[in-house]
């Protein structure tokens, strides 16, 4: 494997204190520098994260830095795409890092497989470094298949950085993440492109650690934050919706049951934030404006079968009702 195979995505965003942990994690994989590439865009740093990237890539010339307005995740990483030679491309968040050293077998199996997509498992990481596989979205290794095929057999992971993808396959269908969303941007793409793949494939490898800090955008607590969150989360769910739909009439049958999953997590999660958060009306105002309200209750194909699950999914689809039980939570919890 001599040719340029990998291109990762960086998007950097006031991570100072994590940055060169996940760049130290993707030289240290066992690829030469002559086989890939790292692209950083630094969505409008206000820390010191630019100076540790602009460092680090003195020591490493596979290493580019690309910069923009701040204008969110969505943007920073299309405008990475446009730069992108790689054969397949690694989404990472510079939060996070890779580990061990088997990214070159993957990428001989992506390429003598000649896959659009291969789908691998993870771990998680506190801040302090203590690290565990993500059982709960563990899969044994697969053989190819199409997307289809997949998804009728798995969940649809909504992360990005699990996924390796064909460059080629995202630029012949011109795919590109949404700007307008400010979360769950990558489980609308991922919609689109697991339903056209026709090479797909899973493999155990854990190489990504996801690390879970109270501190990132993800957990922003203020209220206006929170529901422009929402209302993204709701247009996420609109999107995938509208792929269903597309997929449904230019193929004549139903999509597979995980990708309507997604949607209705999306929207059940909403609403349940929401609900501890004093906003029903308004959220639930901006479901119906989508045409998403009601909605089918989450299911197993999104590993939230149960009774549980549908207890609380009937009570969402009282509107009054989950408002005036919301409004009771918060006066309790008040007091």
């Amino acid at each position: 494997m001599s040719d340029l195979l990998l291109t990762y995505i960086i998007p950097l965003y006031n991570t100072e204190t994590y940055v060169l942990k996940c760049l130290q994690s993707i030289v240290d994989q066992d690829l030469s520098p002559d086989q890939y590439e790292v692209i950083v865009i630094d969505d409008g740093s206000t820390d010191g994260s630019r100076a540790v990237v602009e460092g680090f890539a003195r020591e490493h010339s596979q290493v580019m830095l690309l910069t923009q307005v701040n204008a969110g995740v969505s943007a920073a990483r299309n405008l990475a795409l446009e730069h992108a030679r790689g054969r397949y491309l690694q989404f990472v968040d510079s939060d996070d890092y890779l580990m061990g050293q088997t990214m070159a077998s993957l990428l001989r199996r992506a390429v003598s497989e000649d896959l659009d997509v291969m789908v691998l498992n993870n771990r998680k990481a506190t801040p302090d470094g203590v690290v565990k596989l993500a059982t709960e979205a563990f899969s044994a290794s697969t053989g190819v298949m199409t997307g289809v095929e997949y998804l009728d057999g798995h969940s649809m992971t909504p992360y990005i950085w699990r996924y390796l993808v064909k460059r080629d396959f995202l630029e012949r269908n011109q795919w590109r993440f949404n700007p307008s969303l400010i979360v769950c941007e990558d489980g609308a793409l991922i919609a689109e492109f697991m339903l056209s793949a026709a090479r797909v494939a899973h493999d155990e490898a854990a190489i990504y650690c996801y690390v879970n800090r109270s501190d990132s955008a993800m957990h922003n607590p203020g209220l206006n934050h929170l529901r422009k969150r929402l209302y993204s989360q709701i247009d996420s769910a609109s999107i995938i919706d509208g792929t269903i739909k597309r997929f449904q009439h230019d193929n004549r049958q139903d999509a597979p049951a995980s990708v309507a999953g997604l949607r209705n997590v999306y929207l059940f999660f909403a609403l349940t934030r929401a609900f501890t958060a004093g906003i029903v009306d308004d959220v639930l105002d901006h479901m119906r404006d989508a045409g998403l309200y009601p909605f089918p209750c989450v299911g197993p194909e999104a590993n939230y079968g149960g009774t549980k699950w549908k207890i609380i999914h009937s009570l969402m689809m009282h509107p009054r009702l989950w408002a005036m039980l919301s409004k009771l939570y918060l006066k309790i919890k008040k007091n």
